[in-house]
């Protein structure tokens, strides 16, 4: 299925339970397609301490420069980020996540400001996987302003006769 949507550039995210094998299936498939479909697998993985500007440098650091405010994988490649633990960055004062919401603005506008001289970069040739466990253990809820974006497939706990 994950092939299926990276082919038509949708966002997947996968949810399951702690230890259910999600990371582990998301980079096996993602290293098995990556150069006959032309991607360009990225992880990232977020925790508490994680924030929107290192979220944002990682990213950038990650795409190239084609213009001059527009950032993309090289050419005839596709890059997909994978985020790990994607529900694990803390609340900041106001119960939002700072790195969560910078990923919603990239989905819902293909791109973010630059921090210092506050212009748009878009951003193209890049699609959004991620992976989360349920809420609760420092784990929060993620808002459905960003699943939207996002096919959701959960993995289920393997059983003991696995």
């Amino acid at each position: 299925l994950l092939e299926k949507f990276l082919a038509v550039n949708h966002s997947v995210l996968y949810t399951g339970t702690t230890g259910g094998g999600k990371s582990v299936i998301t980079k096996g498939v993602l290293n098995s397609i990556a150069e006959p479909g032309g991607y360009v697998p990225m992880t990232f993985n977020f925790s508490a301490q994680t924030s929107s500007g290192r979220t944002q440098e990682v990213i950038e650091s990650k795409l190239e420069k084609k213009r001059k405010a527009i950032l993309g994988a090289p050419k005839d490649k596709r890059i997909v980020f994978f985020i790990d633990d994607l529900n694990m960055p803390k609340l900041d004062t106001y119960g939002s996540q700072p790195p969560i919401e910078l990923l919603r603005q990239y989905q819902d506008f293909r791109g973010f400001y630059d921090r210092e001289k506050l212009f748009w970069k878009e951003i193209q040739d890049v699609i959004l996987v991620a992976a989360c466990a349920p809420p609760g253990g420092g784990r929060n809820p993620v808002t459905p302003r960003f699943v939207r974006h996002f096919a959701m497939l959960c993995i289920p706990s393997p059983n003991e006769q696995c």
